[in-house]
């Protein structure tokens, strides 16, 4: 397996298309389009809010079938928007299918953007001719650009690996930078392979790889109505079957979903620091999820990070109310390879050198609870001004 440069249009098998739009900002790419020369499998994680946009309703009804396209638009969530918004993202589906010449229920959707807003219906529609004209393999990096709403920068990127049958290639973009938290990551994220995977395969692996990845990151602990993940793969009478080329396809896509959620922490809102919180030790999986979990998303501890302020007892603090099972006497904090706090009680440390592990962009903090042997790791960041200024004038 090795990392290539750039990110869909790497893959054959898939044309792509963005156009300006206008849906709630003009001058931008707003409205996007990825197709499959033939039928793909599907697999998708969406989602646990119950309060979920009509975009999400729609793709959980047709994820299971043959899909040709992801249909795409930024800057309006269509949630909150009732019976109307489910049939506006129907017809806008269901006229790009025809466009394509394909089922009428062929055709997913995403959309990103302000919640309880209806989608402008004619003048999306009013796009389509362009949008389908526009296919093209190398359009696959504008759509990185396209699906952007805060982000700072767009995110793709793409690896090949070695199968019995051949070589084939994973490839990924996504968007997010405010609402991250985990229980589907708030972003919406699209992978394509042109490796053949059957569709059980498909659902199995990819969900059991977004769990340590997309589901294991948290900027500000929000979770979105509109979460999105949705990766395809060309069907075929001959998918990959043997463990080893599934043990190929399984890493490679864990590798890009791994990179794209280091994207996702580095352009979190107004974020300065990218850290990994490693729990170990802990009396069951369960137990170091939640630790991670609750470190990760305490405010007290990400104003910490981003004033470079060395209050680890806010480490201590967030793993004793995180419910899960905890022995104050056990439990071991530290920086990068500094420790803090051992068994309980804290140790002489060079204050300096923590601050100057705080001052990096990138570390880790180790928290060891002593009563077991299970292990999770969670991606975090600092929170700063910024945060508060992008989100208090976001519907402005």
């Amino acid at each position: 397996m090795k990392f290539i440069d750039g990110g869909l249009e790497q893959v054959k098998g898939y044309t792509f298309s963005a156009v300006e739009c206008g849906i709630r900002y003009t001058g931008r790419l707003d409205y996007c389009l990825i197709a499959a020369d033939a039928p793909c499998n599907a697999a998708g994680v969406f989602t646990t809010n119950k309060v979920n946009a009509a975009p999400v309703k729609l793709c959980r009804a047709r994820i299971s079938g043959p899909v040709r396209a992801i249909l795409v638009n930024a800057t309006n969530a269509n949630a909150c928007t009732g019976d109307q918004g489910l049939r506006t993202a129907e017809a806008l589906t269901g006229d790009i299918a025809a466009r394509l010449g394909s089922g009428p229920e062929s055709v997913l959707m995403a959309s990103t953007g302000i919640i309880g807003r209806q989608l402008p219906l004619e003048k999306m529609m009013a796009a389509h001719p362009a949008l389908v004209a526009g296919l093209s393999r190398d359009a696959g990096r504008v759509i990185p650009r396209a699906i952007m709403t805060t982000d700072t920068v767009p995110k793709e990127t793409c690896v090949s690996f070695t199968t019995s049958a051949g070589e084939f290639r994973v490839a990924g973009t996504a968007k997010g930078a405010g609402m991250i938290a985990p229980n589907m990551a708030t972003l919406l994220c699209f992978i394509i392979t042109d490796a053949p995977v059957a569709a059980a395969d498909l659902t199995a692996i990819f969900k059991r790889s977004v769990g340590p990845t997309l589901n294991a990151i948290s900027i500000d602990g929000d979770m979105s109505t509109n979460d999105t993940a949705i990766m395809l793969s060309p069907r075929s009478v001959k998918p990959l079957t043997g463990g080893s080329d599934l043990a190929a396809f399984e890493d490679a896509l864990r590798a890009v979903l791994g990179r794209i959620s280091e994207m996702l922490i580095d352009d979190g809102e107004g974020t300065t620091k990218r850290v990994r919180i490693t729990v170990k030790d802990a009396a069951s999986d369960g137990d170091a999820r939640l630790i991670a979990k609750a470190i990760a998303e305490s405010l007290l501890v990400k104003t910490a990070l981003f004033g470079n302020d060395p209050n680890w007892g806010r480490i201590a603090c967030a793993a004793g109310y995180s419910g899960a099972a905890i022995d104050e006497t056990r439990l071991c904090v530290s920086f990068d390879d500094m420790p803090l706090l051992v068994n309980g009680a804290p140790v002489e440390f060079d204050r300096e050198g923590l601050v100057g592990i705080m001052k990096k962009n990138i570390f880790e903090i180790f928290v060891d609870i002593g009563l077991g042997k299970s292990e999770w790791s969670m991606l975090t960041t600092d929170i700063s001004f910024d945060y508060v200024r992008i989100n208090a004038e976001y519907s402005t």
